[in-house]
């Protein structure tokens, strides 16, 4: 695995933005945004979006790791 596979918190910030999503400039402010857009319409599309991630937590910055975990709890 090569150092640039990994994704780091502006590679998330980015598929956040992909997907459709206008996230903070800092990850540690996701937290609210994702919560909301957990629990809204489109939950179960996110929910799936997210685990796929969490999937590759080998990939992830743990920093990364720990909101989308969080996130799903």
């Amino acid at each position: 695995m090569m150092i640039s596979d990994l994704i780091d918190q502006q590679d998330f910030l980015s598929r956040l933005r992909a997907w459709g999503l206008t996230p903070p400039e800092q990850l540690a402010d996701c937290s609210a945004l994702l919560a909301d857009t957990l629990s809204g319409p489109e939950g179960a599309l996110w929910r799936e979006r997210l685990e796929a991630l969490l999937a590759q937590r080998a990939l992830l910055h743990p920093d990364v790791l720990a909101l989308v975990k969080k996130s799903l709890q």
